[in-house]
């Protein structure tokens, strides 16, 4: 008996293109409502859009830890160092932007539409804005590291080629993110940024053929000698 390697590859099947699409959907569905949200968002707090102001926030409060969710589901079955640092990063950003959310969103909005004293407000606008700013610069920084290595992760199990469009827009983006909100434009624009980045990532991950996980590679194939 004799022995030759075996040539026939191992791969993972594609999806099919309609679960690629309704994937694809709900991995950009939260980006485009921050960016919705972001066209009706007031500029400026002032007692006049104080009351769509904490309503637009009410909102968003379950939508922004959201974001990092489509991130965790591009890393579904996704194992390693880069995955855990995603997963980590993932949840700083829900637990400190959100709490940007609650605070300078929320309950400052709430005391501007309720209070009529000018030096309240000051210092009360004053405070909020260094714990407010701390948090969601916390909150951002995470998520940027949680898409660096999202797309670390990626590139792992499925070549960097393939993911390299899709992870440099959602990085870029992310990088871009630090400095802003939701505000017409440039948040609106950063988070169709984000969907876009996370939209490639998943047609990238889910089209063609990538080595299945565990996959031990060429085995021998037995032939008469």
């Amino acid at each position: 008996m004799t022995t030759r390697p075996h040539t026939g590859p191992t791969h993972r099947e594609t999806a099919p293109v309609r679960q690629i699409v309704l994937r694809t959907a709900a991995l950009t569905l939260i980006p485009v409502v921050l960016a919705a949200t972001g066209l009706l968002h007031p500029h400026h707090l002032t007692p006049e859009t104080a009351e769509r102001w904490v309503t637009l926030h009410l909102l968003l409060l379950p939508v922004f830890p959201l974001l990092a969710g489509s991130l965790l589901l591009l890393l579904r079955g996704v194992r390693g160092p880069w995955a855990v640092v995603a997963r980590v990063g993932s949840y700083v950003y829900a637990i400190f932007y959100t709490s940007l959310d609650a605070i300078a969103g929320i309950a400052y909005g709430t005391l501007v539409a309720n209070t009529d004293d000018p030096t309240t407000l000051t210092r009360a606008g004053a405070a909020i804005d260094v714990v407010g700013g701390a948090l969601g610069l916390i909150g951002a920084v995470g998520f940027l590291l949680a898409s660096i290595a999202t797309t670390a992760a990626l590139a792992a199990r499925h070549g960097g080629r393939r993911v390299a469009a899709g992870g440099t827009i959602l990085i870029a983006a992310s990088v871009v993110w630090l400095g802003s909100h939701i505000y017409w434009p440039e948040g609106v624009i950063t988070a169709l940024a984000l969907g876009l980045g996370i939209g490639l990532l998943n047609v990238a991950t889910s089209t063609g053929t990538a080595p299945a996980p565990g996959d031990p590679g060429p085995r021998p194939s037995a032939l008469p000698a």
